[in-house]
C-alpha cells in the first residue's frame, strides 16, 4: 500500500455518529412553544477550483447527519445540540474537504468547500490543495480540538509515528515551525513519510495569518519533483479549537506517570477527554518544558478499549529550515 493511500483511514476517523433528535408528537401550546427554539444549522455551499458549483456532493456531520448538495452546490445541515462539529464534504473524483463548525456560535453562516480534482502521485490519487489541511487537522487535533498544550519556538520541529491497530497503516509526520515574519504571519513545514517504504515523501511549506486561523501562502514538492506554489483560497483550512486552561486541569487524571518513546524516557500527566459517545480521547501531556507543544502522545479508543488511532512522539529538534526556498 503506497503512502497517501494511509490517509484513507483519517476520513472514516473523521465520522462518529451521535444522533440527537426532538420528536414533538402533539400541537399543543407547549410544543408550539418549543418549535420556536431556534435549530441549529449551518449552510454549506461546495464548488469546484473554477468556481463551479458540484451538485450531488455528500455532506456528513459527526452527530450523524448526513445531506446532499442541490443543483447550485449548497446544502443545509442540522444540529440537535450546541457543541463542536466535524463537517465532512464528498464527491466523486475529487479529494474530500473537511472543517469544524461551534453551535451555536456559527448558527447562520454560510460555509463555503472547493474540492479539487484528484492528481497522480505514485499511483495514488489526491488533491494537493486539500491534502496540508487533512493531515494538520488530523495530526495536530482530535474532535477538532487542538493538541498543542504549549508553544512552538521558531525552527522547533517534531516527529510522529501515526498508526491505527493495523500496521500497515503506520505514517511518519513531522511538523515545523521555520519563521515568523515582521507582520506576524508565520511559515510551518509538514513532511509527510510512510514509516515501511522508502522514498516516498511530500514537503509542504505554508504561511499563515498572524493568528493561524487561515491558510495564505502553500508549497509543495512530492517526491524529487520541483517545488510549486500552489493556489490559494478561502476554505481551505480550519483552525482547531485550543482548550482552556480550566479544561485541561478538569481532565487531570495522572500526574507524573513516566512513558517511554523513542526520544527516551519522560514524566507525563494523563488527560482523559470524552470526545463523543462511547469514544475518549487520552493525552500524554510532559512535564518537561523542552518538549515542543507540550505532547508525548495522543490516544483515541472506542468505548471497549479498540484503538482507533495513535500518535506517538518520535523525536524533536531545534534546528528546522525551509527545505523549498519559501523565504530567505
Amino acid at each position: 500500500m503506497k503512502l497517501l493511500s494511509r490517509l484513507g483511514f483519517l476520513l472514516r476517523l473523521l465520522c462518529i455518529f451521535a444522533v440527537a433528535s426532538i420528536v414533538l408528537v402533539q400541537c399543543t401550546s407547549e410544543t408550539r412553544l418549543l418549535n420556536k427554539i431556534p435549530i441549529n444549522s449551518v449552510d454549506v455551499e461546495v464548488f469546484d477550483q473554477n468556481d463551479n458549483p458540484i451538485s450531488g456532493a455528500q455532506i456528513e456531520a459527526s452527530n450523524g447527519r448526513q445531506t446532499t448538495t442541490d443543483a447550485d452546490g449548497k446544502a443545509n445541515i442540522r444540529f440537535g445540540g450546541v457543541g463542536i462539529y466535524t463537517i465532512t464534504v464528498l464527491a466523486d473524483n475529487r479529494m474530500p474537504n473537511n472543517f469544524v463548525v461551534t453551535m451555536p456560535t456559527d448558527r447562520g453562516e454560510t460555509i463555503t468547500a472547493r474540492l479539487t480534482d484528484s492528481i497522480e502521485f505514485t499511483g495514488i490519487a489526491f488533491g494537493s490543495a486539500n491534502l496540508y489541511p487533512l493531515i494538520f487537522n488530523y495530526m495536530f487535533s482530535s474532535y477538532g480540538y487542538g493538541l498543542e498544550l504549549t508553544d512552538y519556538q521558531e525552527g522547533q520541529w517534531t516527529s510522529w509515528a501515526i498508526n491505527t491497530d493495523d500496521s500497515d497503516n503506520d505514517m511518519i509526520m513531522s511538523k515545523a515551525f521555520l519563521k515568523e515574519l515582521d507582520n506576524g504571519q508565520q511559515w510551518w513545514q509538514v513532511e509527510l513519510k510512510d514509516a515501511n517504504e522508502e522514498g516516498s515523501t511530500y514537503t509542504a511549506e505554508v504561511l499563515f495569518s498572524e493568528d493561524r486561523s487561515s491558510i495564505v501562502r502553500y508549497r509543495e514538492q512530492i517526491g524529487e519533483n520541483e517545488v510549486q506554489e500552489k493556489p490559494v483560497s478561502e476554505g481551505w483550512y480550519t483552525a482547531p479549537t485550543q482548550l482552556t486552561e480550566e479544561s485541561r486541569e478538569g481532565a487531570l487524571s495522572q500526574e507524573g506517570v513516566e512513558i517511554t518513546i523513542p526520544k527516551g524516557t519522560y514524566k507525563a500527566n494523563v488527560l482523559e477527554y470524552g470526545v463523543a459517545p462511547e469514544v475518549s480521547l487520552k493525552i500524554w501531556q510532559a512535564q518537561d518544558t523542552t518538549v515542543p507543544g507540550g505532547v508525548l502522545t495522543y490516544k483515541t479508543s472506542s468505548e471497549n478499549g479498540e484503538l482507533m488511532y495513535e500518535s506517538e512522539l518520535q523525536d524533536f529538534g531545534s534546528d528546522a529550515t525551509t527545505k523549498l526556498d519559501s523565504y530567505e
